[in-house]
């Protein structure tokens, strides 16, 4: 009896929270819009976005096991002036999108962006060209520390599509997570599109 009356109330607290995050939506496996940008999804991933504060109307958050675990942001053609991350006071701007950037700015708007994110020690390792839409992109891994001291791995791809920037990042502790889910990830940023 005992057993039973845990068992309900664990089922019970369950759909407490569930309901608590009713503005996370499951993305099926396939094509998966993002405002001005698509993406083709390998598996079902959770689109988190509600849970990240300050984020910019044109960034999506998504995850598979939680945004502790692994993460994956994608916008959705930044303009000139846009930004992945909400300045929390205006004492303390964060980078925004500038026209006709190089691409150690856009690698620098990203590293900056994830440091907004209050990540430590962001560092870009290995930049390497890529295309988006064939058009000229970069591709680079990312090496940061959590506020707790967590080791994080990462990937980026950023580049210009028409006058709008768009930005793939991917992050998850960089035991066990980062490759588990780095084959899924960069599918992913081979898989985008500029739709807007």
């Amino acid at each position: 009896m005992i057993r039973l009356v845990r068992v309900g109330a664990g089922v019970f607290g369950a759909a407490a929270l569930l309901a608590g995050c009713a503005g996370i939506t499951s993305l099926p496996p396939g094509p998966a819009r993002i405002g001005g940008a698509e993406i083709t999804l390998g598996r079902q991933w959770s689109d988190v976005s509600i849970l990240m504060p300050g984020r910019s109307n044109k960034v999506r958050l998504l995850s598979i096991d939680g945004p502790l675990l692994n993460r994956l942001y994608v916008t959705d053609g930044l303009a000139p002036g846009d930004y992945l991350v909400k300045p929390a006071h205006k004492e303390q701007p964060t980078p925004t999108i500038r026209a006709d950037m190089t691409v150690s700015e856009r690698i620098e708007f990203v590293t900056d962006s994830i440091a907004a994110m209050d990540y430590l020690r962001v560092e870009a390792i290995r930049p390497r060209p890529a295309t988006l839409e064939g058009q000229p992109a970069v591709r680079f891994d990312i090496s940061a520390t959590s506020r707790d001291g967590l080791d994080v791995k990462g990937a980026a791809l950023a580049s210009e599509v028409k006058g709008k920037t768009y930005v793939v990042i991917y992050l998850a502790p960089a035991e066990h997570y980062y490759e588990a889910t780095l084959t899924e990830a960069e599918a992913i940023m081979a898989s985008v599109k500029a739709r807007g």
